[in-house]
C-alpha cells in the first residue's frame, strides 16, 4: 500500500514554494501587506494547484510510455509500482477539481479571477496531456503557470481599473503584477524550454535546446553559439522586467541594488547551465534548483516596494522552510530534487 510519503514523492510535493511564492506574492500586493487571511488561502490554493498539476503531469508522462524507462526517475512511486496508474489519475483530477472550487470560492466569485483560473487550468491540462510531443511545450505551461499572479492579485480584491491612455492601467499595483506576469512568462519559457529540454537531454522526446544544437557527444555537454545566446537573452529580458517593475512600484536604490543582485546570480547560473562540460546530470539539477530558487524569490523582492522588506523577507522564509525538509523527507537530499 502507498505510503503518503509516496503520494507527495508523485505530487512532487517538495517544489510546491514555486506556486506557493507567487500566489503569497499576488495577493500581498493587493493587500499591500502578509497579515491578511487573504494571502494565507491564496498560500493554500498555490500548494494545493502545484500538487494537482504536477501529479497530473507525473502520471501522463508516466502512461504515455515516456518515463517509464528513464534511468533517472526509476526511484518514483510510479516507476516503482507502489501506486497504481489509474488510481493516480483519478486522485489528480480529483485535486484538479477541488484546487479550482477552492480558487473561485476564495477569490470571492470575482468573474475575472474566476476566467483567469479557468484559462491557467485548461492550459495546464494541455501541457500534461501533449508536453512530451510539443516543441513549443513551453507555452500553455508558462500561460498556466504565470496566470497565477494576476489570479491571486485580482482574487484578493487587485484594481483591474483601466483607463484610456497609455498605460491603460490606473493603478501602479496592478501595472506592477502585470508586469510580473511578463517576467513568469520569461521565467518559465525557460525552465520548460531551457531547463526542461536539459534534463531530458539525452531522452527520446521532442526538444527544443536538440533543435537549437545542444547535444550530448561521448559524455560532453555540447551547446550551440545559438542555443547560449537563447538562453542568455531570456534571462536579461526577465531582469530587465523586475527592474521595470520595482520602477513601476516606486522603489528605492536600495530596491534596484537587491534586483541587481538577483539579477547578476540569474545569469551566472545561466552559464554554469549551458556551459560546455563534462555532462554531470546531478549536477545539472543542483543548479536548476538553484536557479529556479533565485528566479521565485526575485518576484516577493520586486514588489518590496509595495509590501516592505520584512514581508518579502517573509515569504522566502516561509517557502524555503517548506522545501528544504519536504525535500529532505522525500529525496534525502537537501537542496538537489531527485527529479
Amino acid at each position: 500500500m502507498a505510503s503518503l510519503r509516496d503520494w507527495l514523492q508523485l505530487f512532487r510535493s517538495h517544489t510546491s514554494p514555486l506556486e506557493m511564492t507567487i500566489t503569497m506574492t499576488g495577493s500581498a500586493l493587493a493587500v499591500s501587506g502578509i497579515w491578511d487571511v487573504k494571502v494565507l488561502l491564496f498560500l493554500v490554493f498555490g500548494w494545493l494547484y502545484h500538487n494537482a498539476g504536477y501529479g497530473h503531469n507525473s502520471v501522463e508522462d508516466f502512461m504515455g510510455g515516456y518515463d517509464r524507462n528513464d534511468p533517472n526517475k526509476m526511484h518514483h512511486p510510479l516507476q516503482r509500482g507502489v501506486i497504481d496508474p489509474k488510481r493516480a489519475r483519478s486522485v489528480c483530477l480529483l485535486l484538479i477539481a477541488a484546487a479550482f472550487v477552492f480558487g473561485v470560492l476564495i477569490s470571492g466569485l470575482d468573474p475575472l479571477s474566476i476566467g483567469i483560473l479557468a484559462v491557467l487550468t485548461v492550459m495546464g491540462f494541455v501541457y500534461n496531456l501533449h508536453n512530451k510531443r510539443m516543441k513549443g511545450k513551453f507555452l500553455p505551461i508558462a500561460a498556466a503557470h504565470s496566470l497565477l499572479l494576476p489570479f491571486s492579485f485580482f482574487g484578493a480584491g487587485g484594481d483591474p481599473a483601466l483607463s484610456s491612455s497609455f498605460p491603460f492601467v490606473t493603478d501602479p499595483m496592478t501595472q506592477g503584477a502585470i508586469i510580473l506576469w511578463g517576467y513568469l512568462m520569461l521565467q518559465i519559457f525557460y525552465q520548460i524550454m531551457i531547463e526542461g529540454d536539459l534534463k531530458d537531454i539525452d531522452m527520446d522526446e521532442a526538444s527544443m535546446l536538440r533543435s537549437l544544437g545542444v547535444k550530448v557527444t561521448e559524455g560532453r555537454f555540447v551547446a550551440s553559439l545559438r542555443a547560449r545566446v537563447v538562453s542568455m537573452v531570456l534571462k536579461i529580458l526577465s531582469a530587465s522586467l523586475l527592474f521595470v517593475s520595482v520602477a513601476v512600484l516606486g522603489g528605492t536604490l536600495v530596491h534596484y541594488i537587491i534586483i541587481a543582485f538577483f539579477s547578476i546570480i540569474l545569469l551566472l547560473l545561466d552559464r554554469m547551465m549551458m556551459g560546455q562540460k563534462l555532462f554531470d546530470h546531478a549536477r545539472m539539477l543542483r543548479t536548476m534548483a538553484l536557479m529556479e530558487v533565485a528566479s521565485t524569490f526575485a518576484i516577493p523582492a520586486a514588489v518590496s516596494p509595495v509590501i516592505g522588506w520584512e514581508a518579502s523577507l517573509f515569504i522566502m522564509i516561509i517557502n524555503i522552510s517548506y522545501f528544504v525538509p519536504m525535500n529532505r523527507f522525500l529525496w534525502g537530499t537537501l537542496i538537489k530534487p531527485r527529479v
